[in-house]
């Protein structure tokens, strides 16, 4: 346990996706020796001007303790980089993580063949079946699927490989503690049944936009393959091809039309060597030359008989698409709109202005009102902002807008609150 501390310390010591863990440790081979370096013994190593430097020689261990006792208390598991336990395919990466944090089911990843199925937030009907379906069928062959629990392909992967009655596993870019988006709480509480949570960022840590980049890398790693379903050419998936490819990983990417900016990543992909995909059968007869017994098409399971919708709902997966009705309002709950047990009202003894007014002109009519229907103090429910004239759907997509614009902040518990 006392070493575990050192642990802590070091990886939120040591900046996200750098290389000065792996420097170190390198040379230092523990984490209570790269403690007990003074700062000229750091410097030598990852010098003075890195990013991380100053948080090395800094060695108040009260975060690492208080780290340490959340997790004890709400039974977070931690696995490090010289347990057995850890992934060897992270070993592997320049920059791996120092720790994982994990809810769940921590799997015997080194027994196990993964895939990871990525793509766009904003799937087409198209890019939806065959996230599902090449999620399912890959499952019942024997991968065990990864993902990110993201809106869109991600959380509809995770539904493929639930569907299956197959465990699955998904990185977050945030905390152990915060579920992000907070419409995927269901989902993960399903995840963790037989399958694993994990992330290397610390408790409390916010879903920031830079950490998904990061956390894509772990995503690639831990696969044998990623199977990239729909995107634009700037988007995530894209830099989780990439990096997979940089890793020495297969990259597969389904097909679609030219016209269809959705399907620009997998395209470009493909005429740059990413192997085509149309089903997994394509995954499994390649994998069956280099991996024999790894992946069993005799163990694939008819799945036209499963309703997709129906799954998505089970499972309350978020998947923005046309004329998308994934979600159902829940009942009404006596004082919905009061704040969450857990939120902290930071406008008290505040003057709180609408800020309506700084909406882009360009945005929907309707979003604006969406948006002034959310209380300028605490917070409210997904479902009070629901009437006649606004539908889940629209209410769903119009606060992704607002969420990615930054005017809002999806909270656990299908809340929102505005971003004042």
């Amino acid at each position: 346990m006392e070493d575990l501390i050192y642990w802590i310390w070091l990886s939120i010591s040591c900046a996200v996706g750098t290389e000065s863990f792996k420097k170190l440790f390198e040379k230092y081979q523990s984490a209570k020796t790269i403690y007990e370096l003074d700062d000229h013994e750091i410097a030598s190593v990852i010098t003075s001007k890195a990013k991380d430097y100053e948080r090395l020689i800094n060695k108040d261990l009260d975060y690492s303790r208080k780290i340490l006792d959340f997790c004890t208390n709400k039974k977070v598991g931690i696995v490090y980089y010289i347990q057995k336990e850890y992934p060897n395919s992270l070993r592997e990466i320049k920059n791996p993580p120092v720790l994982l944090y994990y809810r769940g089911k921590l799997p015997d990843f080194d027994s196990l063949f993964m895939i990871s199925v990525v793509g766009t937030r904003r799937l087409t009907n198209y890019g939806l079946i065959n996230a599902f379906n090449i999620s399912y069928d890959l499952s019942c062959a024997g991968a065990t699927i990864v993902s990110g629990m993201a809106v869109g392909v991600d959380g509809v992967a995770h539904a493929g490989a639930l569907s299956a009655s197959k465990p699955t596993i998904a990185v977050l870019g945030s905390g152990i503690d915060i579920c992000y988006p907070a419409e995927h709480l269901s989902l993960a509480k399903e995840i963790v049944k037989d399958g694993c949570i994990l992330t290397e960022y610390p408790p409390s840590t916010k879903p920031e936009k830079y950490n998904f980049p990061q956390r894509n890398r772990i995503i690639s790693a831990l696969s044998y393959a990623t199977v990239v379903i729909e995107g634009g050419e700037r988007s995530g998936a894209m830099i989780t091809a990439r990096l997979a490819k940089e890793q020495s990983k297969a990259v597969y990417a389904l097909p679609g039309n030219v016209d269809n900016k959705k399907s620009a990543a997998c395209n470009l992909l493909i005429q740059n060597g990413a192997k085509l995909c149309i089903s997994a059968d394509d995954i499994i007869s390649d994998f069956d030359k280099t991996h024999p017994g790894k992946l069993n098409p005799f163990k694939l399971q008819i799945n036209n008989k499963i309703n997709i919708h129906n799954k998505l709902c089970e499972y309350k997966v978020s998947c923005v698409t046309p004329g998308d009705n994934i979600f159902k309002p829940g009942k009404n709950m006596k004082n919905a709109n009061k704040p969450a047990a857990n939120a902290v009202d930071l406008t008290k003894n505040q003057t709180v202005t609408d800020n309506s007014d700084k909406l882009p002109e360009t945005f929907d009519p309707k979003i604006i009102a969406l948006y002034k229907k959310i209380p300028l103090m605490g917070d409210c429910t997904v479902d009070s902002l629901l009437d006649s004239e606004m539908n889940l759907s629209f209410v769903m997509k119009g606060l992704l807008k607002l969420e990615i614009s930054r005017f809002i902040v999806m909270l656990p518990g299908d809340r929102v609150k505005r971003n004042l």
